[in-house]
């Protein structure tokens, strides 16, 4: 056990995930010992509205969407969460369902952890308390920057800032080309806009040597170019 305590603080230390940071690291060494795993194939729901759940999930390897529905039925994608990303951690702070729904964007290794060990600690150590609260204030403040920032910049910005925040966990972005698996469709829905102007778009960048389709992929030839569209 003590060597896989160690392993686990190696790779998932306090300082590097704003949560375990948070809540320090005798409660992450907690939380990561609770471990559960867990697998999904691509498509598949990891948490659903209509869940009730007392676990925080770490994403350990692969790629998930946080999504919601906005009032005409369509799937907008709140965030994408690759390894080391967190969900669920603020729904056991008090409600019993999910604030969101979440779904494998590619096969995932999920570690569910135990959400008691902080609602256990939450009455007894004041500190704790206090800098979670500052967490979720954080945290509400970083969704509705995302939200409001959405609405003020162009398709072919959100698309380009979408693509390269997807394409982040490559460590040669910038140098060489990444290609990214996921759909038109799904990429409409984390601008959120429709699948027309978002193919409209690519079609312009491939016809500038930007980005290269093929069913279900898109592959940036181009980096530099692409974040000439983006907005920081």
């Amino acid at each position: 056990m003590p060597n896989e305590n160690r392993t686990l603080q190696a790779v998932y230390s306090t300082g590097e995930i704003d949560y375990f940071e948070t809540i320090g690291q005798e409660y992450s060494s907690r939380l990561l010992n609770s471990k559960i795993v867990k697998y999904y194939a691509k498509g598949d729901g990891i948490l659903r509205r209509d869940d009730v759940s007392n676990y925080i999930y770490l994403v350990h390897d692969g790629l998930a969407k946080v999504v919601t529905y906005l009032v005409d039925g369509r799937e907008f994608v709140m965030a994408t969460s690759s390894s080391g990303g967190i969900f669920g951690e603020l729904e056991i702070l008090g409600r019993s369902k999910p604030l969101f729904e979440v779904y494998a964007l590619t096969n995932c290794e999920i570690w569910a952890l135990d959400g008691k060990i902080i609602k256990d600690a939450l009455g007894q150590d004041p500190q704790l308390s206090r800098d979670l609260l500052y967490y979720v204030l954080r945290r509400i403040t970083e969704l509705e920057s995302r939200v409001v920032g959405l609405t003020a910049i162009s398709v072919a910005s959100r698309l380009a800032n979408t693509l390269i925040r997807l394409s982040s966990r490559d460590p040669n972005i910038g140098r060489t080309m990444t290609t990214i698996n996921i759909s038109q469709h799904q990429l409409a829905s984390m601008l959120p806009a429709s699948r027309e102007k978002v193919n409209r778009c690519l079609r312009e960048w491939e016809r500038s040597r930007i980005v290269n389709l093929s069913p279900g992929l898109i592959t940036i030839t181009n980096p530099r170019a692409l974040h000439s569209y983006t907005v920081c």
